[in-house]
Protein backbone atom coordinates (compact mmCIF):
# COMPACT_ATOMS: atom_id res chain seq x y z
CA UNK A 1 0.00 0.00 0.00
CA UNK A 2 1.31 3.47 -0.86
CA UNK A 3 2.61 5.50 2.07
CA UNK A 4 0.71 8.75 2.72
CA UNK A 5 2.40 11.31 4.99
CA UNK A 6 0.11 13.21 7.32
CA UNK A 7 1.93 16.53 6.99
CA UNK A 8 0.70 19.36 4.80
CA UNK A 9 2.73 20.85 1.96
CA UNK A 10 5.22 23.56 2.95
CA UNK A 11 4.47 27.21 2.22
CA UNK A 12 5.45 28.29 -1.27
CA UNK A 13 8.78 30.22 -1.15
CA UNK A 14 7.57 32.78 -3.72
CA UNK A 15 4.15 33.36 -2.18
CA UNK A 16 3.22 37.04 -2.10
CA UNK A 17 5.09 37.95 -5.29
CA UNK A 18 2.74 38.87 -8.13
CA UNK A 19 2.41 36.47 -11.09
CA UNK A 20 3.46 39.21 -13.53
CA UNK A 21 6.68 39.85 -11.58
CA UNK A 22 7.39 36.11 -11.65
CA UNK A 23 6.67 35.93 -15.39
CA UNK A 24 9.21 38.68 -16.09
CA UNK A 25 11.71 37.12 -13.69
CA UNK A 26 11.33 33.73 -15.33
CA UNK A 27 11.95 35.16 -18.79
CA UNK A 28 15.21 36.61 -17.53
CA UNK A 29 16.07 33.46 -15.56
CA UNK A 30 15.77 31.29 -18.64
CA UNK A 31 17.56 33.77 -20.90
CA UNK A 32 14.58 34.16 -23.23
CA UNK A 33 14.45 37.94 -22.71
CA UNK A 34 16.79 40.21 -20.75
CA UNK A 35 15.93 43.77 -21.87
CA UNK A 36 12.76 45.84 -21.49
CA UNK A 37 12.13 45.67 -25.23
CA UNK A 38 12.51 41.88 -25.53
CA UNK A 39 10.40 41.33 -22.40
CA UNK A 40 7.69 43.59 -23.79
CA UNK A 41 7.74 41.68 -27.07
CA UNK A 42 7.56 38.32 -25.28
CA UNK A 43 4.69 39.29 -22.98
CA UNK A 44 2.74 41.91 -24.91
CA UNK A 45 3.10 44.30 -21.96
CA UNK A 46 3.99 47.96 -22.35
CA UNK A 47 7.56 48.99 -21.61
CA UNK A 48 6.51 51.16 -18.68
CA UNK A 49 4.70 48.18 -17.14
CA UNK A 50 7.76 46.02 -17.72
CA UNK A 51 9.95 48.61 -15.99
CA UNK A 52 7.69 48.59 -12.92
CA UNK A 53 7.72 44.79 -12.78
CA UNK A 54 11.51 44.66 -13.12
CA UNK A 55 11.87 47.14 -10.26
CA UNK A 56 9.55 45.00 -8.13
CA UNK A 57 11.63 41.92 -8.93
CA UNK A 58 14.82 43.79 -7.99
CA UNK A 59 13.21 44.84 -4.70
CA UNK A 60 12.24 41.19 -4.06
CA UNK A 61 15.88 40.18 -4.51
CA UNK A 62 15.21 38.11 -7.63
CA UNK A 63 16.89 40.30 -10.27
CA UNK A 64 19.91 42.57 -10.49
CA UNK A 65 21.27 44.88 -13.24
CA UNK A 66 23.66 43.17 -15.63
CA UNK A 67 25.15 45.85 -17.87
CA UNK A 68 23.95 46.62 -21.37
CA UNK A 69 23.13 44.77 -24.56
CA UNK A 70 24.78 45.83 -27.85
CA UNK A 71 23.28 49.02 -29.25
CA UNK A 72 21.20 48.83 -32.40
CA UNK A 73 21.25 52.60 -32.78
CA UNK A 74 20.95 55.03 -29.91
CA UNK A 75 21.60 54.22 -26.27
CA UNK A 76 22.46 50.60 -25.45
CA UNK A 77 19.55 48.87 -23.68
CA UNK A 78 20.03 47.86 -20.04
CA UNK A 79 19.98 44.13 -19.21
CA UNK A 80 19.21 42.16 -16.05
CA UNK A 81 20.16 38.78 -14.69
CA UNK A 82 18.43 36.36 -12.38
CA UNK A 83 20.07 36.25 -8.94
CA UNK A 84 20.97 32.57 -8.73
CA UNK A 85 22.43 33.38 -5.32
CA UNK A 86 18.98 34.40 -4.05
CA UNK A 87 18.46 30.92 -2.67
CA UNK A 88 19.61 27.32 -2.56
CA UNK A 89 18.25 24.17 -4.17
CA UNK A 90 18.77 20.62 -2.90
CA UNK A 91 19.40 17.77 -5.36
CA UNK A 92 18.99 14.05 -4.71
CA UNK A 93 19.88 11.31 -7.19
CA UNK A 94 18.63 7.87 -6.14
CA UNK A 95 20.57 5.12 -7.93
CA UNK A 96 20.78 1.35 -7.64
CA UNK A 97 23.70 1.35 -5.21
CA UNK A 98 24.37 5.02 -4.47
CA UNK A 99 22.81 8.29 -3.36
CA UNK A 100 24.14 11.38 -5.16
CA UNK A 101 23.46 14.53 -3.15
CA UNK A 102 24.14 18.21 -3.74
CA UNK A 103 23.37 21.73 -2.65
CA UNK A 104 23.18 24.10 -5.62
CA UNK A 105 22.34 27.70 -6.33
CA UNK A 106 19.13 28.54 -8.18
CA UNK A 107 20.83 28.18 -11.58
CA UNK A 108 21.67 24.56 -10.74
CA UNK A 109 25.40 25.17 -10.22
CA UNK A 110 26.67 22.72 -7.60
CA UNK A 111 28.12 24.29 -4.45
CA UNK A 112 28.79 21.12 -2.43
CA UNK A 113 28.09 17.47 -3.20
CA UNK A 114 28.52 13.95 -1.89
CA UNK A 115 28.19 10.39 -3.20
CA UNK A 116 27.04 7.81 -0.65
CA UNK A 117 27.06 4.02 -0.99
CA UNK A 118 23.42 3.13 -0.41
CA UNK A 119 21.41 0.23 -1.92
CA UNK A 120 18.05 1.27 -3.29
CA UNK A 121 16.58 -1.99 -1.95
CA UNK A 122 16.55 -0.48 1.56
CA UNK A 123 13.29 1.15 0.53
CA UNK A 124 11.95 4.66 0.16
CA UNK A 125 11.48 5.70 3.80
CA UNK A 126 15.02 4.78 4.87
CA UNK A 127 16.50 6.18 1.65
CA UNK A 128 14.78 9.54 1.89
CA UNK A 129 15.58 9.84 5.60
CA UNK A 130 19.25 9.15 4.87
CA UNK A 131 19.27 11.68 2.05
CA UNK A 132 17.67 14.35 4.27
CA UNK A 133 20.15 13.76 7.11
CA UNK A 134 23.14 14.01 4.80
CA UNK A 135 21.72 17.04 3.01
CA UNK A 136 21.55 18.85 6.34
CA UNK A 137 25.29 18.30 6.77
CA UNK A 138 25.99 19.47 3.21
CA UNK A 139 23.77 22.49 3.76
CA UNK A 140 25.79 23.52 6.82
CA UNK A 141 28.94 23.42 4.66
CA UNK A 142 27.29 25.46 1.90
CA UNK A 143 26.01 28.08 4.34
CA UNK A 144 29.49 28.39 5.83
CA UNK A 145 31.30 28.72 2.49
CA UNK A 146 28.61 30.80 0.73
CA UNK A 147 27.03 32.88 3.51
CA UNK A 148 25.56 35.42 1.06
CA UNK A 149 23.30 32.84 -0.58
CA UNK A 150 19.69 32.81 0.49
CA UNK A 151 17.75 30.10 2.25
CA UNK A 152 16.75 26.75 0.76
CA UNK A 153 13.86 27.29 -1.63
CA UNK A 154 13.21 23.91 -3.24
CA UNK A 155 14.46 20.33 -3.78
CA UNK A 156 14.60 18.03 -6.79
CA UNK A 157 14.76 14.23 -6.68
CA UNK A 158 15.88 11.97 -9.52
CA UNK A 159 14.66 8.34 -9.52
CA UNK A 160 15.96 5.45 -11.59
CA UNK A 161 12.55 4.29 -12.76
CA UNK A 162 9.26 5.46 -14.31
CA UNK A 163 7.59 8.34 -12.45
CA UNK A 164 3.97 9.45 -12.71
CA UNK A 165 4.28 13.02 -13.95
CA UNK A 166 1.25 14.24 -12.02
CA UNK A 167 1.94 12.77 -8.56
CA UNK A 168 5.69 12.20 -8.59
CA UNK A 169 5.13 8.61 -7.46
CA UNK A 170 7.24 5.77 -8.94
CA UNK A 171 5.17 3.49 -11.16
CA UNK A 172 6.11 -0.21 -11.14
CA UNK A 173 9.89 0.43 -11.09
CA UNK A 174 11.53 -2.93 -11.88
CA UNK A 175 14.62 -2.45 -9.69
CA UNK A 176 13.12 -0.42 -6.81
CA UNK A 177 11.47 -2.86 -4.38
CA UNK A 178 9.00 -1.12 -2.07
CA UNK A 179 8.92 2.10 -4.10
CA UNK A 180 5.90 1.41 -6.32
CA UNK A 181 3.29 4.10 -5.69
CA UNK A 182 5.21 5.55 -2.75
CA UNK A 183 4.52 9.23 -1.99
CA UNK A 184 8.06 10.48 -2.55
CA UNK A 185 6.97 14.11 -2.83
CA UNK A 186 4.98 14.20 0.42
CA UNK A 187 7.59 12.26 2.39
CA UNK A 188 10.50 14.37 1.15
CA UNK A 189 8.61 17.62 1.76
CA UNK A 190 7.96 16.54 5.35
CA UNK A 191 11.66 15.76 5.83
CA UNK A 192 13.10 18.80 4.04
CA UNK A 193 10.45 21.46 4.68
CA UNK A 194 10.48 22.80 1.11
CA UNK A 195 8.55 22.05 -2.11
CA UNK A 196 9.87 18.92 -3.84
CA UNK A 197 9.83 17.89 -7.51
CA UNK A 198 10.42 14.28 -8.60
CA UNK A 199 11.22 12.95 -12.07
CA UNK A 200 12.87 10.06 -13.86
CA UNK A 201 16.67 10.22 -13.83
CA UNK A 202 17.14 10.63 -17.58
CA UNK A 203 14.62 13.48 -17.77
CA UNK A 204 16.55 15.12 -14.95
CA UNK A 205 19.85 14.61 -16.78
CA UNK A 206 18.32 16.07 -19.93
CA UNK A 207 17.20 19.17 -18.00
CA UNK A 208 20.72 19.63 -16.64
CA UNK A 209 22.27 19.17 -20.07
CA UNK A 210 19.89 21.76 -21.54
CA UNK A 211 20.72 24.28 -18.80
CA UNK A 212 24.43 23.95 -19.57
CA UNK A 213 23.80 24.11 -23.32
CA UNK A 214 21.80 27.33 -22.86
CA UNK A 215 24.77 28.91 -21.10
CA UNK A 216 26.99 27.88 -24.03
CA UNK A 217 24.32 29.11 -26.49
CA UNK A 218 24.35 25.62 -27.99
CA UNK A 219 20.65 24.78 -27.84
CA UNK A 220 18.62 22.33 -29.90
CA UNK A 221 14.83 22.27 -30.02
CA UNK A 222 14.63 18.51 -30.69
CA UNK A 223 17.06 16.22 -28.90
CA UNK A 224 17.41 12.71 -27.47
CA UNK A 225 19.46 12.22 -24.30
CA UNK A 226 20.21 8.52 -23.80
CA UNK A 227 21.72 7.18 -20.59
CA UNK A 228 23.49 3.82 -21.00
CA UNK A 229 24.33 2.84 -17.44
CA UNK A 230 23.19 -0.02 -15.25
CA UNK A 231 19.88 0.45 -17.06
CA UNK A 232 18.98 2.34 -20.23
CA UNK A 233 16.61 5.26 -20.65
CA UNK A 234 16.01 8.24 -22.90
CA UNK A 235 15.00 11.83 -22.29
CA UNK A 236 13.02 13.35 -25.15
CA UNK A 237 13.12 17.05 -26.01
CA UNK A 238 10.43 17.96 -28.56
CA UNK A 239 10.01 21.54 -29.84
CA UNK A 240 11.98 22.82 -26.85
CA UNK A 241 9.99 20.95 -24.18
CA UNK A 242 10.80 17.76 -22.29
CA UNK A 243 8.22 15.20 -23.39
CA UNK A 244 6.91 13.04 -20.54
CA UNK A 245 4.00 11.35 -22.30
CA UNK A 246 0.50 11.01 -20.88
CA UNK A 247 1.63 9.20 -17.74
CA UNK A 248 5.38 9.84 -17.58
CA UNK A 249 6.50 6.71 -19.44
CA UNK A 250 7.99 8.46 -22.49
CA UNK A 251 11.58 7.45 -23.13
CA UNK A 252 11.54 4.23 -21.06
CA UNK A 253 13.31 2.37 -23.85
CA UNK A 254 15.20 -0.03 -21.60
CA UNK A 255 12.23 -2.39 -21.57
CA UNK A 256 11.40 -2.20 -25.24
CA UNK A 257 11.60 -5.70 -26.70
CA UNK A 258 14.65 -6.56 -28.80
CA UNK A 259 13.32 -9.09 -31.27
CA UNK A 260 16.65 -10.91 -31.74
CA UNK A 261 16.98 -11.65 -28.01
CA UNK A 262 13.70 -13.33 -27.12
CA UNK A 263 15.23 -15.73 -24.58
CA UNK A 264 17.25 -13.20 -22.56
CA UNK A 265 15.59 -12.65 -19.17
CA UNK A 266 15.40 -9.07 -17.89
CA UNK A 267 15.34 -7.84 -14.30
CA UNK A 268 11.73 -6.78 -14.86
CA UNK A 269 10.76 -10.43 -15.32
CA UNK A 270 10.09 -10.26 -19.04
CA UNK A 271 12.33 -11.53 -21.82
CA UNK A 272 14.07 -9.77 -24.66
CA UNK A 273 14.30 -6.25 -23.19
CA UNK A 274 16.92 -3.87 -24.59
CA UNK A 275 18.33 -3.43 -21.08
CA UNK A 276 18.78 -7.20 -20.73
CA UNK A 277 21.10 -7.13 -23.73
CA UNK A 278 22.81 -3.74 -23.56
CA UNK A 279 22.47 -2.44 -19.99
CA UNK A 280 25.44 -2.37 -17.64
CA UNK A 281 24.10 -5.15 -15.43
CA UNK A 282 23.61 -7.39 -18.48
CA UNK A 283 27.11 -6.64 -19.75
CA UNK A 284 28.50 -7.58 -16.33
CA UNK A 285 26.47 -10.79 -16.30
CA UNK A 286 28.08 -11.79 -19.59
CA UNK A 287 31.50 -10.60 -18.37
CA UNK A 288 31.33 -12.81 -15.25
CA UNK A 289 30.39 -15.77 -17.41
CA UNK A 290 33.33 -15.06 -19.73
CA UNK A 291 35.69 -14.79 -16.75
CA UNK A 292 34.47 -18.00 -15.10
CA UNK A 293 34.54 -19.95 -18.38
CA UNK A 294 38.06 -18.73 -19.17
CA UNK A 295 36.92 -17.05 -22.39
CA UNK A 296 38.55 -13.81 -21.23
CA UNK A 297 41.86 -14.17 -19.38
CA UNK A 298 41.78 -10.44 -18.75
CA UNK A 299 38.42 -10.55 -16.98
CA UNK A 300 39.38 -13.72 -15.10
CA UNK A 301 42.44 -11.94 -13.74
CA UNK A 302 40.38 -8.93 -12.67
CA UNK A 303 37.79 -11.18 -11.02
CA UNK A 304 40.42 -13.18 -9.12
CA UNK A 305 42.09 -9.97 -8.00
CA UNK A 306 39.01 -8.10 -6.75
CA UNK A 307 36.45 -10.83 -6.18
CA UNK A 308 33.93 -9.02 -8.44
CA UNK A 309 33.76 -7.24 -11.77
CA UNK A 310 32.66 -3.73 -12.70
CA UNK A 311 31.91 -1.92 -15.93
CA UNK A 312 35.27 -0.21 -15.47
CA UNK A 313 36.90 -3.65 -15.81
CA UNK A 314 35.18 -4.20 -19.14
CA UNK A 315 36.24 -0.73 -20.27
CA UNK A 316 39.83 -1.46 -19.22
CA UNK A 317 39.65 -4.72 -21.16
CA UNK A 318 38.63 -2.86 -24.31
CA UNK A 319 41.61 -0.52 -23.88
CA UNK A 320 43.88 -3.56 -23.34
CA UNK A 321 42.62 -5.21 -26.53
CA UNK A 322 40.72 -8.05 -24.85
CA UNK A 323 38.55 -9.65 -27.54
CA UNK A 324 35.67 -10.60 -25.25
CA UNK A 325 35.44 -7.12 -23.68
CA UNK A 326 35.40 -5.65 -27.16
CA UNK A 327 32.65 -8.08 -28.18
CA UNK A 328 30.52 -7.18 -25.16
CA UNK A 329 30.91 -3.46 -25.88
CA UNK A 330 30.06 -3.81 -29.57
CA UNK A 331 27.02 -5.98 -28.71
CA UNK A 332 25.72 -3.31 -26.34
CA UNK A 333 26.39 -0.49 -28.81
CA UNK A 334 24.68 -2.40 -31.63
CA UNK A 335 21.52 -2.96 -29.58
CA UNK A 336 21.46 0.67 -28.46
CA UNK A 337 22.08 1.84 -32.03
CA UNK A 338 19.20 -0.31 -33.28
CA UNK A 339 16.82 1.24 -30.71
CA UNK A 340 18.11 4.70 -31.59
CA UNK A 341 17.49 4.12 -35.29
CA UNK A 342 13.81 3.56 -34.56
CA UNK A 343 13.62 6.65 -32.32
CA UNK A 344 15.48 8.82 -34.82
CA UNK A 345 13.13 7.76 -37.61
CA UNK A 346 10.10 8.42 -35.41
CA UNK A 347 11.14 11.70 -33.77
CA UNK A 348 13.68 13.21 -36.19
CA UNK A 349 15.85 14.91 -33.51
CA UNK A 350 18.65 17.30 -34.42
CA UNK A 351 20.96 15.71 -31.85
CA UNK A 352 21.42 12.49 -29.93
CA UNK A 353 23.53 12.71 -26.78
CA UNK A 354 24.85 9.50 -25.20
CA UNK A 355 25.76 9.39 -21.52
CA UNK A 356 27.16 6.63 -19.33
CA UNK A 357 30.52 4.98 -18.65
CA UNK A 358 30.74 2.81 -21.77
CA UNK A 359 29.86 5.51 -24.33
CA UNK A 360 32.10 7.96 -22.49
CA UNK A 361 35.20 5.74 -22.18
CA UNK A 362 34.96 3.53 -25.29
CA UNK A 363 35.15 5.43 -28.60
CA UNK A 364 34.10 2.27 -30.42
CA UNK A 365 30.71 2.44 -28.67
CA UNK A 366 29.94 5.77 -30.34
CA UNK A 367 31.33 4.58 -33.68
CA UNK A 368 29.15 1.47 -33.72
CA UNK A 369 26.01 3.30 -32.58
CA UNK A 370 26.53 5.98 -35.24
CA UNK A 371 26.98 3.37 -37.96
CA UNK A 372 23.87 1.41 -36.95
CA UNK A 373 21.72 4.55 -36.86
CA UNK A 374 23.04 5.65 -40.25
CA UNK A 375 22.32 2.24 -41.78
CA UNK A 376 18.87 1.63 -40.28
CA UNK A 377 17.18 5.01 -39.75
CA UNK A 378 15.46 7.00 -42.48
CA UNK A 379 17.89 8.92 -44.67
CA UNK A 380 15.99 12.17 -44.22
CA UNK A 381 16.08 11.82 -40.43
CA UNK A 382 19.87 11.29 -40.37
CA UNK A 383 20.84 13.87 -42.98
CA UNK A 384 21.67 16.56 -40.41
CA UNK A 385 21.74 14.39 -37.29
CA UNK A 386 24.57 14.85 -34.81
CA UNK A 387 25.37 12.01 -32.37
CA UNK A 388 27.81 12.78 -29.56
CA UNK A 389 28.85 11.69 -26.08
CA UNK A 390 28.72 13.74 -22.89
CA UNK A 391 31.14 13.12 -20.03
CA UNK A 392 28.96 15.04 -17.55
CA UNK A 393 26.03 12.71 -16.96
CA UNK A 394 26.12 12.85 -13.16
CA UNK A 395 26.76 16.60 -13.17
CA UNK A 396 23.84 16.93 -15.58
CA UNK A 397 21.73 15.06 -13.03
CA UNK A 398 22.76 17.29 -10.12
CA UNK A 399 22.19 20.43 -12.16
CA UNK A 400 18.96 19.10 -13.64
CA UNK A 401 17.39 18.20 -10.30
CA UNK A 402 17.88 21.77 -9.13
CA UNK A 403 16.80 23.36 -12.42
CA UNK A 404 13.61 21.30 -12.70
CA UNK A 405 12.72 22.13 -9.11
CA UNK A 406 13.31 25.86 -9.59
CA UNK A 407 11.31 25.83 -12.85
CA UNK A 408 8.42 24.13 -11.06
CA UNK A 409 8.70 26.73 -8.32
CA UNK A 410 8.05 29.54 -10.82
CA UNK A 411 5.37 27.60 -12.68
CA UNK A 412 3.53 26.82 -9.47
CA UNK A 413 3.75 30.38 -8.13
CA UNK A 414 2.28 31.85 -11.34
CA UNK A 415 -0.81 29.58 -11.29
Amino acid sequence: MAHTPSTTAPAHPLAGISPDVLTVTNLIRTGRAVTRQTIAEATGMGRNTVSVLINDAVDAGLLTPNGSAPSTGGRAPATWRFRAEAGLALAVGVHTTTLRLAVADLSGATLVSEVVDWPIARGPEATLAEAAARLRVLLARAEKDWPAHGRVRVAGISLTGPVDRHSGRPIAPPIMPGWDGFDVVGTAQALLGVPVVVDNDVNVMLAGFLAAAAERQDMSEDLLYVQVGTGIGAGLLASGRIHHGADGAAGDIGHVRVTTSDQVICRCGRTGCLEAVAGGWAVLRAARRAANDGVSPFLRGRLEQAGELSIEDVIAGVAAGDTECLTLTVRSATAVGDALAMLVSLLNPARVVLAGPMPQACPIFLEVAQRIVKERALDLATRNLKISVTSEGFEDERRGAAVLAVSALFDGARR
